[in-house]
C-alpha cells in the first residue's frame, strides 16, 4: 500500500525533530566535555606556571644561601689563619670595628680552644664558657674532614641568641688538633630574605638540612627554626641523586597541601625549598571552572531553548525550506570567515582557478609586493611568475614554480624558496605552494614577509665574527709568545718580556669577556636585578674622581657641581660603572692632554619633566658625524689605528644602563675639537 505523501512529510519532520535533539545531546556533551577540558588545563596551567615561578624563586634563594654561607667561609678562613698566626693575640672585636666581619649578617664570631673553652670572641663573653658538649665542636675532634660544618639552630650561650653555627677545625702545623673557628648566623636573616618573596599567608619558604632539620622556615609571617621534616619527599629524592624538583604533598610539619620545589645547594648539607598552599593556589582556576560551569549552564539553556524552539518552527513550515536557508546560511558565513582570515592575515595568499589563472589576491599580498592598481586576476599561471619575477632583486633566487610543484608533488620536506624582492622596501619572502582539492581552486601559493628574522639572523652573524674577531687578535699573540717559551732558551729580561706580553693580552682578553658579559647580563635581565636608590649625583662624581686612576701626567677631572643636591633615583653601581667608562674614554682619547671636566647640571624643558644631566667633555681627538652615528655599535672605535687601547664595547654597556634607567645619552663632537657625552636622567 503506497504512503500518502502527507506520511512522508511527518515521517521527514520526525526525522528532522530527532535529528534536532540528537545534535542537541552532541552539544550538550561537547560543552561539557570541553568546560571539564577548559577547567583541567587551568589548574594544570596554574601548577606549571606555579612550578615555573617556584623554580625561579628557589634558584634564588639557592644563590643567597650560596652567597652567605661562602660570606661565612672566607671569614672562617681568615679568622682561622690570623689565629695560627697571632694565637691569642688575635683581635675579633677590632675586625668587626673594620668591617672584616660583618655583624649584620653574623652574630658573633669565635675561636673554641681545644678542650672546647671559648677563649676568642667578636662580642664580650663573661666568665669562662665551656662548648665541648655543643655538636659543632665535637664533629672537628676527631678528624678534619676540610668541610664547613653548619649546626642546626641553636641557643647560643655567648650571644644568647638563636643562631646557625659555621665551624671549622684549625689544625696546627704538626697536624695536631687546635681548635674550631665558629660564627654564628641569625637564622633571621634568611627569612628576613624569605619574608620578600610574597608566598601568601600558607606559602612556605626554608632552608634545610639534609638531616631533615630546618635551618631557617617561613610560613606566612610565622618563623620557625629547628623543626624536623625528614620524612618530607624531596629527601627521598635527593638521596637518589636528584638535586632538584618539584612534587605536591601535604606537610609533614603543618598537615596544610602544598606543591614545592627544591634545589640542593651545592658544596654544602643544605637544601632550599619553596612551597605554595594548594588551595591559595587553585584559588582562581576554581573561581573560573565555576564561572564556566555557569556558563555551561546558561549555554545548556539555550541549546534546550533552540532545539525546542526549532522542533515547534520545523511543525509549520517544510523541511526543505528550512535545509536551503541554512545551506544559505552556511556557505554565507563561511564566505565571511574566509574574507576575515585572508584580510587579517600576515601572510600573502594568490589563489587560480581551474584553469590555472590568478583566481583571489588577499590584502597582505598586495601590501607585501607594493601591487597598487596593478590588477592580477585572470592572469595566466605564466604571466604571474613572469609578473613576480620583475619584483625580484637580480641578485637573488627568482619564483620557480615548476619546481615548487615537483617537491610538492614528490613530498619533499623543503617545498618553499626563499626570494628578495624590491617595492617600497627590501622584503625577504618566503614561498609555498599547496595544490586544491576542488575544481574552483587548483593551487594555493602563499607568501610570508621573514624580512625580520632574516635582519636578526645576519646581526647575530655580524656580532660572532666581530667577537671571534676581537678575541683572536690577543689569543694568537698569547700563543705565539707561549710558543716561543716554550720552544726557545732565552734569556731572564726576554722571558720577562714576552710573558709580559702574554699576561697584557690575556689582560685584555678577560676585559673583553667581562664586557660581553655585563652586556649580556643586562640584556638578559632588562633591568630586574638593578637596585634602586635614591643617589645623590654630587657623591657620585666626587666619589668617581676619588676613584679615578688617572694616566701618567694628567691631571684629576675637574668636578663643575651644583651647590644644591641633585637627586636621581638610580643603582648606584650601574651608573657608576657607566660615568666610569665615559670618563675613561675621555682620557684615552685625548693623548695630548688638556682638562677633562665632569659637569652636573639640571634641566626644564615645557612639557616634561626635569632631568639631571652628568656631562664628560675632553680636548681629545674627537669624531666625525659618521663616528658619532656608529660609536655604540658594539666592538666600534673610532680610532682604527690600534694606537689606543679598548674593546669598543665601554659604550655600548654605558648605553644599555642609560637607556634601562629611563634616560637619555647624547653624545657633542667635532674632530680635533673634543667630545662632550651627556648622561641624562629624570630628576
Amino acid at each position: 500500500m503506497p504512503i500518502t505523501q502527507p506520511a512522508q512529510r511527518a515521517d521527514k519532520l520526525a526525522r528532522t525533530i530527532g535529528l534536532i535533539w540528537l545534535v542537541s545531546c552532541l552539544l550538550l556533551i561537547a560543552t561539557w566535555m570541553h568546560v571539564q577540558a577548559l577547567a583541567t588545563d587551568g589548574r594544570t596551567h596554574q601548577i606549571t606556571g606555579a612550578e615555573r615561578d617556584l623554580a625561579n624563586i628557589t634558584r634564588l634563594s639557592q644563590e643567597h644561601a650560596n652567597r652567605t654561607l661562602r660570606s661565612a667561609d672566607q671569614v672562617i678562613r681568615f679568622v682561622q689563619s690570623r689565629y695560627l698566626e697571632l694565637g691569642d693575640r688575635l683581635n675579633l672585636t677590632d675586625l668587626t670595628e673594620k668591617g672584616v666581619i660583618d655583624a649584620e649578617i653574623f652574630n658573633q664570631v669565635g675561636i673554641i680552644d681545644a678542650k672546647g673553652i671559648y677563649v676568642l670572641a667578636s662580642l664580650p663573653v663573661s666568665g669562662k664558657l665551656d662548648l665541648s658538649d655543643r655538636e659543632h665542636f665535637k664533629v672537628h675532634v676527631a678528624s678534619d674532614t676540610g668541610e664547613l660544618f653548619v649546626s642546626k639552630p641553636v641557643l647560643g650561650r655567648a650571644s644568647g641568641k638563636w643562631s646557625i653555627q659555621l665551624t671549622r677545625r684549625i689544625t696546627r702545623a704538626n697536624g695536631e688538633f687546635g681548635g674550631v673557628v665558629v660564627v654564628s648566623i641569625d637564622p633571621g636573616y634568611f627569612t628576613r630574605f624569605y619574608n620578600e618573596l610574597n608566598l601568601g599567608s600558607e606559602g612556605l619558604a626554608a632552608l634545610y638540612g639534609l638531616d631533615g632539620i630546618a635551618r631557617a622556615r617561613k610560613v606566612g609571617i610565622k618563623e620557625e627554626f629547628g623543626i624536623s621534616a625528614s620524612n618530607a619527599k624531596m629527601f627521598e629524592q635527593i638521596g637518589q641523586g636528584v638535586m632538584l624538583g618539584s612534587y605536591i604533598q601535604k606537610s609533614v610539619v603543618d598537615g596544610v597541601e602544598r606543591i614545592y620545589h627544591f634545589r640542593k645547594v651545592p658544596q654544602y648539607q643544605l637544601v632550599v625549598t619553596v612551597g605554595l598552599d594548594m588551595k591559595d593556589l587553585l584559588a582562581n582556576p576554581q573561581r573560573a571552572e565555576s564561572a564556566l560551569r555557569q556558563q555551561a549552564s546558561l549555554v545548556t539553556f539555550l541549546i534546550l531553548a533552540l532545539a525546542a524552539a526549532l522542533t515547534r518552527h520545523l511543525r509549520r513550515i517544510r523541511r526543505d525550506m528550512t535545509l536551503r536557508r541554512s545551506a544559505e546560511l552556511q556557505i554565507q558565513d563561511r564566505s565571511e570567515q574566509l574574507n576575515a582570515i585572508f584580510a587579517l592575515s600576515p601572510d600573502g595568499f594568490v589563489t587560480f582557478d581551474g584553469e590555472h589563472r590568478v583566481k583571489y589576491v588577499s590584502p597582505a599580498m598586495a601590501r607585501m609586493t607594493a601591487l597598487g592598481d596593478v590588477v592580477l586576476t585572470g592572469l595566466d599561471e605564466r604571466d604571474f611568475v613572469h609578473w613576480f619575477t620583475q619584483k625580484c632583486n637580480t641578485d637573488s633566487l627568482r619564483l620557480d614554480l615548476d619546481d615548487l610543484k615537483t617537491k610538492v608533488s614528490n613530498a619533499k620536506p623543503a617545498t618553499t624558496q626563499t626570494v628578495e624582492i624590491t617595492g617600497d622596501a627590501k622584503r625577504v619572502l618566503k614561498i609555498g605552494l599547496r595544490f586544491g582539492d576542488s575544481t574552483s581552486v587548483s593551487q594555493v601559493l602563499y607568501f610570508r614577509d621573514v624580512t625580520h628574522e632574516t635582519e636578526v639572523d645576519q646581526m647575530k652573524s655580524e656580532f660572532l665574527s666581530t667577537a671571534a674577531h676581537e678575541l683572536r687578535t690577543p689569543m694568537a699573540s698569547i700563543f705565539g709568545f707561549s710558543e716561543v717559551l716554550l720552544h726557545q732558551e732565552l734569556d731572564t729580561d726576554a722571558q720577562r718580556e714576552f710573558l709580559g706580553i702574554i699576561y697584557k693580552q690575556s689582560q685584555l682578553m678577560a676585559k673583553i669577556l667581562d664586557e660581553l658579559l655585563d652586556l649580556a647580563r643586562i640584556e638578559a635581565r632588562r633591568g630586574k636585578d638593578f637596585r634602586y636608590s635614591q643617589v645623590c649625583l654630587q657623591d657620585l662624581a666626587a666619589d668617581v674622581a676619588r676613584s679615578f686612576i688617572t694616566p701618567q701626567g694628567r691631571s684629576a677631572p675637574q668636578l663643575r657641581l651644583p651647590e644644591h643636591s641633585v637627586q636621581v633615583l638610580a643603582d648606584s653601581g650601574k651608573l657608576r660603572q657607566a660615568v666610569l667608562n665615559v670618563l675613561s674614554n675621555a682620557y684615552k682619547y685625548s693623548p695630548a692632554g688638556g682638562p677633562v671636566v665632569l659637569h652636573i647640571s639640571t634641566s626644564k624643558q615645557i612639557g616634561s619633566a626635569a632631568r639631571a644631566c652628568i656631562e664628560i667633555s675632553d680636548q681629545g681627538i674627537g669624531m666625525t658625524p659618521e663616528q658619532v652615528a656608529r660609536v655604540c655599535e658594539r666592538f666600534y672605535r673610532a680610532d682604527t689605528s690600534g694606537k689606543t687601547a679598548g674593546t669598543g664595547l665601554g659604550m655600548s654597556i654605558v648605553k644599555e644602563i642609560i637607556d634601562l634607567h629611563g634616560g637619555e645619552l647624547s653624545i657633542s663632537s667635532a674632530p680635533g675639537a673634543g667630545t662632550q657625552v651627556r648622561l641624562c636622567l629624570p630628576a
